[in-house]
């Protein structure tokens, strides 16, 4: 262990203290991965694709941004200001592949701005898009905040599993909630009573609905209900489209999936235990779209749309896209060409696994290009 991990422990340890000895699993999550010292997203070492721990779609091909411009172009038809917003960009990757497509088609909107907590990742995105697309760079501007008033498209591409959530366990007596606690020489779970009421509303209502047993464990995104309600405070008028790893509740609920859907990621291998080497390791949570639509409307926006990434990206013309990006490409640039189409596309891989799920608020031309092939909506 470094001496900058020790440390971040012994942090930790004096916030568990201070707690009476345990804390919510929400608040380790969030120290871990959003700490302004030593949480994950906030290092200096952090990357995306093959040199970093995991990858995300815009990482494998410019071809999922191309499949954005369609319904992006269909929601800023209308509207007065042509301007787009993204939540949490990563390493900038969307935001060139994206503007770069959409000045191809002659359609660039005039600001692209970039809402990104972590200091250290506005950083590196400016200098990426900065030297990658000098001439597009005065359209971009970064946010501390989410914008007053915005008009436009908000889209989000893995944002919403990195939200800190909160664990629970069904009881006899019923729900309690499953902090972090520290033990000997390490960090351990710790059921204990809570005061948080809400987290044991949700919990009673989701474990009545999806008829859960005792000693199923799992997790309540608490922290997406405050995250979508403040997206519909920042929108006047627009769309959002979101796409993230997730389930409708039934299914993240599924009897069979009793220990919830914690993931964590280093090096692009799974482990299945956040406890562990605090603020080295990707932690993420599959989001309940269920969860997600009943914030949403319950805020004001409208659910437009639910689908499967595959069932979007093909309705938007990946296979026509991809076929036109061959016909001047090297056997070696087709090869991971369609060695990325699978990852976006194949059910075991992220075609599945990912949903696309579009809301708007006060538009009359909504979105629907990609949401036509497979409605999912009954699914929630």
């Amino acid at each position: 262990m470094t001496a900058s991990s020790n440390a971040f422990v012994d942090y930790i340890r004096e916030e568990i203290a201070k707690a009476f000895g345990v804390i919510s699993f929400e608040r380790f999550m969030a120290l871990l991965l959003y700490h302004p010292t030593w949480g994950y997203y906030c290092s200096p070492t952090f990357r995306l694709g093959k040199e970093g721990d995991f990858t995300t779609a815009p990482e494998l091909s410019p071809l999922f941004a191309k499949c954005l411009t369609k319904p992006i172009n269909q929601a800023l038809a209308d509207l007065p200001q042509k301007a787009i917003l993204e939540l949490g960009a990563g390493s900038g990757r969307l935001a060139l592949d994206l503007l770069k497509a959409l000045e191809a088609e002659g359609n660039l909107p005039e600001r692209y701005l970039i809402y990104e907590i972590s200091p250290v990742l506005r950083e590196k995105q400016r200098v990426f898009l900065q030297s990658s697309a000098p001439k597009l760079i005065s359209r971009i501007e970064w946010l501390a905040h989410l914008p007053s008033n915005f008009t436009g498209v908000i889209i989000a591409n893995e944002v919403l599993d990195a939200l800190p959530v909160h664990r629970f366990q069904v009881t006899e007596t019923g729900c309690k909630e499953v902090g972090v606690t520290w033990h000997q020489d390490g960090f351990h779970w710790k059921m204990h009573e809570t005061k948080n009421d809400l987290l044991l509303q949700k919990a009673a209502e989701i474990t009545h609905e999806c008829r859960l047993y005792p000693g199923y464990t799992s997790e309540i995104n608490l922290n997406l209900m405050a995250y979508i309600e403040a997206i519909s405070e920042s929108l006047t008028q627009g769309s959002v489209l979101f796409a993230d790893y997730g389930y409708g509740r039934r299914e993240y609920y599924h009897p069979e999936r009793n220990n919830g859907t914690l993931t964590c990621f280093t090096k692009h291998r799974l482990g299945a235990n956040p406890l562990l080497n605090p603020g080295c390791q990707d932690i993420t949570a599959h989001v309940d779209f269920t969860l997600l639509a009943e914030s949403a409307t319950g805020s004001g926006l409208t659910l437009d749309g639910y689908t499967t990434q595959a069932s979007f990206l093909l309705e938007n013309g990946l296979m026509e896209l991809a076929a036109e990006e061959e016909k001047t490409c090297s056997e070696t640039d087709a090869f991971r060409l369609h060695q990325a189409i699978k990852t976006l596309t194949f059910p075991t891989e992220m075609g599945e696994r990912i949903k696309i799920m579009a809301l708007s608020k006060n538009m009359t031309n909504k979105i629907s290009a990609g949401f036509n092939l497979h409605d999912r909506r009954r699914d929630l």
